[in-house]
Formats: structure tokens, sequence, C-alpha cells
């Protein structure tokens, strides 16, 4: 009957998951309770504020593992590891051609070779379970959810447009919309996430089956509430250096919006998911 069962996340993937999850959970705690502990270990040179963004990116991503192992499932956790590969991957690089700057950081090649193997083994899981789903992985077919499509649909659009344009044109990203001042790398980092978010959110938006959405929506909400925190505790920092009033008003709603609104739908999907069944 093994083979009429939903796919299953194997022993040796749980535990990879699993490993990835404590490296970016200690990580991600430095970084956003200790940013001026540990700045100086980062390749480049950063703020605490900077540091606590990429805290929050790491312990977004422990999250993210979290609910991959609780997903019930192959098919409702494979979005979290695309997430982590890609983002890993864009930031691997990102890191690795800073090894080749005038004044490259001693850990530099420290941390590219572990962003470069995060992403090999997140794309190893995926590549060992299927994308594609199957009968037996009985996921709803029925129409999908109305208020989360069109949530993920905008998230899709912002996320998509900034993160582009801070990977591929960081100095005018920061110039123009950014609002504070940070190296360009530092910047494709965030664009990194942006871009591995639009990828899952534009997935989500066209699901129907409220298991795969809400495995989601923890990463998805974690990060924006982290990223306000912090900005709450570095205002001076924002205000001293964003490019316009209006410049760290559209983020600060931007940032609320899918705090508050990934929160509200996790909460709903349990709601929803209750009636269903």
């Amino acid at each position: 009957m093994s083979e009429f069962r939903p796919k299953k996340l194997g022993e040796n993937s749980r535990l990879f998951l699993l490993l990835v999850s404590q490296i970016n959970l200690i990580l991600g705690a430095l970084f956003f309770v200790y940013p001026n502990l540990v700045i100086n270990l980062w390749p480049w040179p950063v703020k605490p504020l900077a540091g606590r963004f990429i805290g929050a990116i790491f312990l977004a991503i422990t999250l993210g593992c979290w609910s991959s192992l609780r997903a019930g499932g192959w098919q409702r956790a494979k979005v979290l590891p695309l997430v982590g590969s890609a983002f890993f991957g864009i930031t691997a690089l990102v890191t690795f051609s800073w090894g080749f700057s005038p004044s490259p950081g001693p850990t530099v090649w420290i941390w590219g070779g572990y962003f470069l193997l995060a992403s090999i083994g997140l794309l190893a899981l995926i590549a060992k379970h299927g994308w594609y789903r199957e009968p037996r992985d009985l996921i709803a077919s029925r129409p999908s959810w109305r208020l989360a499509s069109s949530f993920f649909r905008v998230q899709t659009v912002v996320v998509g447009v900034f993160g582009t344009m801070m990977i591929i044109l960081p100095d005018v990203a920061q110039e123009e919309f950014w609002p504070w001042r940070v190296q360009a790398p530092t910047l494709q980092t965030f664009g990194a996430l942006f871009l591995a978010t639009c990828l899952a959110t534009g997935w989500a938006s066209r699901q129907a089956d409220i298991g795969r959405i809400r495995a989601l929506l923890p990463l998805d909400a974690i990060f924006p509430t982290l990223a306000l925190l912090a900005v709450a505790l570095h205002w001076d920092v924002v205000s001293a250096e964003s490019p316009s009033a209006i410049v760290t008003g559209v983020w600060v709603f931007l940032y609320s919006f899918v705090a508050v609104g990934s929160t509200y739908l996790f909460f709903t999907s349990a709601r929803r998911k209750a009636a269903v069944t």
C-alpha cells in the first residue's frame, strides 16, 4: 500500500534540513541579537542594521526548514528548498565576486563555500524527490483560495521588480529606493532573498492546496517582521540616510503588508483547512 501514500522526505533529507536549520538558527541569532560582535566576520563591511537584516534572513531560512519538516509530505515542502537553493546560490555568486575585489574579507571563501554547498544540497534534495506531483500525493485541485492567490501575486510583482533591480543595478537601487546606505554586495544579498521569494510566491499564487500555501507562510511572515523590528531599533540610521520620507514610508508599508498579510493567512488557513476536512 506504500505506493498510494504521499511521498515523504527521506531520513537523510530530514537530517540535512535539520543541519541547515541549526546552522542558520545560530547564525541568525548571533547576527540579529549581537550584530556588533559578529559583523566583522561577514566577508565585506556591513553596519549593525544590515547585520540584523542578514540575521533575519538566516532565521527565516531556519523557519523554512522547520516548516518543510512539518509539511506533511514532499509536495507540500518542496517550495521551501527551492527558496533556500535560490537564495544561497545567488548569494554564493555575490560572495565569490567580492573575493576578487581590491579588499576582500578574510572569510569570503568560507562564506561563499557554505552558501554554495547549501544551495547544491537543497537542489540535490529537489532532484532526489522530484518536482512534479503524482496522484498519490493527494494534492487538492479545487479552485484556488482567491485571497491568498491575490496576496501572493501582488507580492510576486513587488519583490520580483525590486529584487531584480537590487541584483542587476545595485547602485541605482541604492540611490533611488533603498532606505539606508549599504554596499552593493549587501544590497545584492537582500535582492537574492527577494528573487527567491518571488519564485515561491509566484508558485504559491497558483496553488489550491491549503497545505502547500500554509507551508510557505511562516517564512513569508518572519523576515518582514524581524526587518521591521531591526528598522525600529536603528531608526536613527534610517531617518538620517534614507533618500526621502516617501521611500522610508513605502518600505515600511510593504514590509508591514507582507508581515500582516502572511500572518493573517496562516491563521485563517488553519480554520479553512479544518472546514474542508
